[in-house]
């Protein structure tokens, strides 16, 4: 499968034909005799018996009963298994980073926190050894991330400041022929709360809170609904401290606890650059590109030869061949304006990242993901496209709280 291929898989129903042929109504009734649902038959064909050929072993007949997407994920995982059977033909050393092979789940739920990892681990294999492979793995996880990527809400009100007639924006929006410098206001800092799309204290809107579903447990903690940073930053601080992390998220928490070590160099050498903490700069990239290292910091985008085309498109302005991780990444961080931001203590640095992702969840009382995913604190919930908020979807990213709490805890930083 072409890697830079552009695909149309849609967030949340990469897999969604899955459930129908659990259901047994789109296979042949020589399947339903068996006594094998659409999900085992799936599962045994991502198997390890039929890695990187499962495409040309389905039945002619099965492949067009196959919802779309479920075609499109099995497609996917052959791309995956095939490429890591490339990789280790041709010898190239395992990685730190490798959690082994096998069979990739075919329930949606699962499917980004098991592929996510080994090809990361296959970019790390690749990248200083044969870049094509190294392409190869970054486009296949840049489409992976696309399945769980939102805009987030700061690039949006970023976009309708720089709309503004030329007389009314702030100076740092207007971009220097040089260096494109800071481009936008700290989202932690006060003056944000002025930009468009921002809200005042929300109990002042009036707007009611949203019951709880019959699917979705309730808030461990109460959320405040103001957004102002001195009324929450006693909330963050109370909430890292007693966040436990999930047994069942221990092995995944630990590989992000080993990827952030082992790519600690590559942030700080973006660390030196703007100001930015190192382990900032860690938590952005796995939430806003899922660790890919080939792949644009602002949202992910592949590769890093072309500008990026999502939201924030044509980044960075100027971007010609050689272009690297760490020059990207540069421009991400003065475009969002984390460059040059004062202040970085715990409660502070969550305070950024929430207002970057978005007062969404708080504005309905319940708790964000984008910190606490893989806590205590967070159980399901989450919004699945702009506006749309699942209870009973579960975030299969860690969240940016938890990735700093597990360096915290490993010695690794220290916060206050």
């Amino acid at each position: 499968m072409n890697a830079t291929r552009q695909s149309n898989w849609s967030r949340r129903q990469l897999l969604m034909g899955s459930a129908a042929c659990a259901a047994g109504a789109a296979f042949p009734l020589a399947v339903a005799a068996q006594g094998a649902s659409g999900t085992d038959v799936l599962d045994r064909l991502l198997g390890q018996t039929l890695p990187g050929q499962l495409p040309q072993q389905i039945p002619q007949q099965l492949k067009g009963l196959l919802p779309q997407q479920a075609f499109q994920a099995i497609e996917f995982a052959a791309a995956l298994t095939s490429l890591e059977r490339e990789v280790s033909r041709q010898g190239l050393p395992p990685s730190a980073l490798s959690t082994g092979t096998g069979g990739i789940p075919t329930d949606l739920n699962f499917l980004y926190q098991a592929a996510m990892p080994r090809l990361v681990a296959l970019v790390d294999r690749t990248e200083t050894r044969n870049l094509g492979l190294a392409d190869q793995a970054g486009g296949l996880l840049a489409k992976l991330h696309d399945t769980q990527h939102l805009v987030p809400e700061w690039l949006r009100r970023i976009g309708q400041a720089s709309a503004r007639p030329a007389m009314l924006q702030p100076a740092s929006f207007m971009p220097a022929a040089a260096d494109p410098g800071l481009l936008g206001f700290d989202p932690g800092s006060d003056e944000a709360l002025n930009l468009p799309g921002a809200s005042v204290d929300l109990p002042q809107l009036g707007l009611p809170l949203p019951g709880l579903s019959p699917d979705e447990p309730p808030p461990p903690v109460t959320v405040k609904r103001s957004l102002r940073f001195a009324d929450l930053a006693e909330e963050y601080a109370a909430m890292f401290a007693s966040a436990s992390l999930r047994e069942a998220n221990g092995q995944s928490a630990q590989w992000h606890l080993t990827m952030m070590r082992q790519s600690r160099a590559r942030y700080e050498g973006a660390a030196r650059r703007t100001g930015v903490p190192w382990y900032f700069i860690a938590a952005i990239h796995g939430l806003e590109a899922s660790f890919n290292f080939r792949a644009h910091l602002h949202n992910g985008d592949f590769p890093l030869g072309q500008r990026t085309r999502q939201v924030p498109a044509g980044r960075p302005q100027v971007w010609l061949p050689p272009s690297d991780w760490e020059s990207s990444a540069v421009d991400a961080l003065r475009l969002l304006g984390f460059a040059g931001a004062s202040d970085w203590s715990l409660p502070r640095t969550l305070y950024r990242l929430e207002a970057y992702n978005g007062f969404g969840y708080r504005r309905i009382g319940r708790i964000t993901p984008y910190l606490w995913s893989f806590s205590s604190h967070y159980d399901r919930g989450k919004f699945v496209a702009d506006g749309r908020y699942d209870a009973r979807a579960r975030s299969q990213q860690c969240g940016a709280a938890v990735m700093l709490k597990l360096l915290a805890d490993a010695g690794e930083i220290s916060l206050a």
